[in-house]
């Protein structure tokens, strides 16, 4: 503008490179400025969390305090609504077999992800209930909950220490031998021997380093030395790369094996493998059964069907 006020003879030439330095030496108090809210806005969400984890609570089970007796899954009439928004469950029943594989899918915001955190425990019903031997989920110990149902999602996270301290949070009494097993199991054990001091190295922010798939292979250990019966899947290679997927695929196929897999199916060829599959719309279970029933009836799972199965054949 001040090239364009100069040429029309506006401005003399010296004013239009004052202008151009008071700005320039206007921006960099603006940038500090915007930098400090920045940190201002990082400080409160770190202090938010750190409010809601000195209001966890810290005791124990209570003595007598009941243990599942089996690993039958109930979802009885639940219902559940965020605090600044709508009901987003309304009225879910459904019973998951010991040892089943059940695949939930429909659109993005049936309810999916908010039934797994229900069913892991995460979150408790605002209705109905939710219970694991016929004990509510949401009322299970934290040492209690872990050895029952285990919610792996899309997200991983390695912990600032050692692969040791890492692996240790899922069993704190584990032996060397036990998590080295573990390691062999998500196929981690050749990457972790390679690292200066092994299970010793220190990994995690400003250390050693570790990719998606290292990541992810150390959350799926934990999983193994926890040894839950039943494990739910929120899609956890959805945001992997394909080769880091793969590689995680093989090690979920290892983790998996006789346990109860409740899978959030985002792809559908997840839900075409399974035993049992349950079709969520506006937050209500509308079918469930095996793929071929489902597709057999005709109904939304069948058109979900015919649509992903009509673009992969198109691409």
């Amino acid at each position: 503008m001040g090239g364009v006020l100069h040429a029309r003879g506006d401005l003399s030439l010296g004013a239009v490179v004052a202008a151009a330095l008071y700005l320039r030496q206007f921006t960099g108090p603006l940038d500090e400025i915007l930098m400090r809210v920045e940190q201002l806005q990082g400080s409160g969400a770190s202090f938010a969390r750190m409010e809601g984890l000195a209001a966890a609570p810290r005791s124990g089970p209570e003595e007598g305090a009941p243990v599942p007796v089996d690993d039958r899954i109930d979802v009885t009439g639940v219902r559940y609504a965020y605090d600044r928004g709508g009901e987003v469950l309304r009225g879910v029943d459904l019973t998951v077999r010991p040892g089943e594989r059940l695949a939930v899918v429909g659109p993005s915001g049936a309810g999916k992800t908010t039934l797994s955190r229900l069913l892991a425990g995460v979150d408790a019903p605002t209705a109905g209930s939710v219970t694991v031997g016929g004990v509510p989920v949401a009322d299970l110990a934290p040492e209690t909950l872990r050895r029952q149902v285990v919610l792996v999602t899309q997200e991983h996270h390695v912990f600032l220490g050692t692969v040791r301290e890492n692996l240790l949070i899922a069993e704190p009494s584990a032996t060397e031998e036990e998590l080295w097993a573990a390691l062999a199991a998500v196929g981690a054990a050749g990457w972790v021997r390679e690292l200066p001091g092994g299970l010793d190295a220190e990994v995690g922010a400003d250390r050693r380093r570790t990719d998606g798939s290292q990541a992810q292979q150390l959350a799926l250990a934990r999983v193994v030395l926890a040894d839950p019966h039943t494990l739910i899947l929120d899609e956890a290679t959805a945001l992997l790369d394909p080769t880091t997927a793969r590689h995680t695929e093989r090690a979920l196929a290892a983790v998996l094996r006789g346990r109860t897999v409740i899978a959030i199916a985002h792809r559908l060829h997840t839900a075409h493998d399974a035993d049992r599959v349950a079709v969520m719309e506006g937050g209500r279970l509308t079918e469930l059964g095996t793929h071929d029933e489902l597709v057999r009836a005709g109904g939304a799972y069948a058109a979900l069907w015919g649509t992903w199965h009509g673009e992969r054949r198109h691409a």
